[in-house]
């Protein structure tokens, strides 16, 4: 049974970041190839006696890895893909409502599934394939993504992409059944953990009995233990599969929001529990735990707060004044509005026509 292998509970950023939603850290060294840090903690070399070497970031302590693992986040922008596998893994344990009679937006009801730090929407699109069969009700697909590249590509990829931070976006809330957040790994500018303040962020979007499906380092729980057990029920959590968990122990988390905070002191302690316990993990070919609630159908509020002057350019071409006929016919008519002149031209007259 799925509940064998997981466990159950019953019941802004500083100048350099993270490229990535807006993070900036500080630049503590460089990264050797195949190894850790070859600098101290304030930046000097270390002897050559401490410096590691021949080991991956999986056989590191666990302090080490964290320190490598921050590095290599910022060196792709906080972007850590979550593997096909897993995702595949995922939308096991979810279920897509079905709808009666033929398949259409308009006047009824879909599935909304929203990715604040989608990357190039590859994970979410993936999900969404997977979720689809011949009944359920129309499934959308939402992104954020900062990297002007990959929103493009999850452009291509999603139905609606911003090209955005996501803290300077403004979407509708409660109107998402599904939120799927793999967050950038760092810290912000309080020296809270970035992954935190996606989720408190992101949270609001949800509909009343929307899913969470929350990836992070497994260590990061216990930052947002107290968070998760308030405002979501139902909690699950599983590791990631071997070999896919071995460089950044992740884990996925999966629950219910909830329509109002509710304190949860058992769940909470279970979660620490996962932060420091071992996981099983995740199960495949379970049976489904979560059902995605369907959202009445219709355009919601997704949009950003902030002028992107290549898009704006770019909107303005599709639908800005010059592409309006009725004013390109007023100022360069089609039709022959030759004329014949009610005088004979002059010499003068000829000469400012040339």
């Amino acid at each position: 049974m799925a509940l064998a292998a997981g466990a159950e509970v019953g019941g802004d950023y500083p100048a350099a970041v993270v490229r990535h939603h807006g993070l900036r850290v500080q630049p503590r060294g460089r990264v050797a190839a195949g190894g850790p840090l070859a600098r101290g903690r304030h930046g000097r070399p270390l002897p050559a006696g401490r410096r590691r070497s021949g080991r991956g970031l999986g056989h590191e302590p666990s302090h080490t890895r964290s320190s490598s693992m921050r590095l290599a986040g910022q060196a792709k922008g906080g972007f850590y893909p979550t593997p096909p596998r897993v995702v595949d893994l995922i939308a096991g344990l979810i279920h897509a409502p079905a709808t009666y009679g033929p398949r259409r937006r308009g006047g009824g009801e879909t599935l909304r599934i929203l990715d604040p730090c989608c990357g190039a929407g590859e994970a979410v699109a993936q999900l969404a394939e997977q979720l689809t069969q011949p009944y359920t009700m129309p499934i959308e697909t939402y992104g954020v993504e900062l990297h002007r590249d990959r929103a493009a590509e999850a452009g291509e990829r999603l139905h609606r992409a911003l090209a955005a931070d996501l803290f300077q976006t403004s979407i509708a809330n409660r109107a998402f059944g599904l939120l799927y957040l793999n967050p950038p790994y760092d810290y912000d500018n309080e020296e809270k953990r970035s992954e935190h303040a996606f989720l408190m962020q992101t949270s609001r979007y949800l509909a009343d009995g929307g899913v969470l499906v929350f990836v992070v380092p497994r260590q990061r729980l216990d930052v947002s233990a107290r968070y998760l057990s308030s405002h979501y029920r139902q909690l699950r959590c599983w590791a990631f599969p071997h070999p896919e968990r071995e460089d950044f122990d992740q884990v996925v988390l999966m629950g219910y929001h909830r329509g109002e905070p509710h304190t949860d002191v058992h769940a909470e302690m279970r979660v620490r529990e996962w932060a420091t316990g071992e996981l099983g993990e995740m199960p495949s070919g379970a049976y489904t735990e979560f059902t995605i609630p369907p959202r009445p159908d219709g355009d919601v509020l997704f949009t950003t707060r902030t002028v992107d002057p290549i898009a704006a350019a770019a909107e303005a071409r599709r639908s800005g004044l010059w592409a309006s006929a009725a004013i390109n016919d007023a100022l360069w008519p089609r039709g022959d509005t030759r004329t014949r002149p009610l005088m004979p031209l002059r010499r003068g007259h000829m000469a400012m026509l040339v």
